[in-house]
């Protein structure tokens, strides 16, 4: 046995206390990603052309972001660790995925993989940008 059952259960505690707020954020996007989107927004929001586009952009700059801040425990003194980045790329994939597959109000698209990933991208600038705040915010 490589690792004990107390092991385990120490190991999963720290991690979730690591990166519970990304965790969070990820149990929303997938609600947001399964259920039926004109229930969400008002009537008009909807006549917008590409409006979801820019709420697949935000989100997944959102949650890259607050990815790298938990990677670093919100230190400005520690490196951000990117390689946690193939996280909110592979969790883009797959909710387009199971979009196509689970629901009927929902459909996969690649312009949604698109705002994904630029949303993703993006959220390294915000990291970044939330990193040199946080020593104000703290003071």
């Amino acid at each position: 046995m490589l690792f004990s059952s107390l092991q385990r259960n120490r190991v999963l505690y720290l991690f979730i206390k690591q990166y519970y707020k990304s965790l969070i954020i990820g149990l929303i996007i997938l609600w947001l990603s399964l259920t039926g989107s004109k229930s969400m927004l008002p009537g008009r929001m909807l006549e917008i052309p590409y409006i979801d586009k820019l709420g697949h952009f935000a989100m997944y700059s959102f949650f890259s972001a607050v990815l790298l801040l938990d990677s670093c425990r919100w230190r400005i003194d520690k490196p951000f660790k990117y390689f946690i980045l193939i996280i909110p790329l592979l969790f883009g994939a797959l909710m387009e995925i199971l979009q196509m597959a689970l629901t009927t109000s929902r459909k996969a698209e690649l312009t949604d993989m698109i705002a994904n990933i630029c949303g993703v991208f993006s959220g390294i600038l915000l990291a970044f940008i939330a990193r040199k705040l946080i020593p104000m915010i703290r003071s």
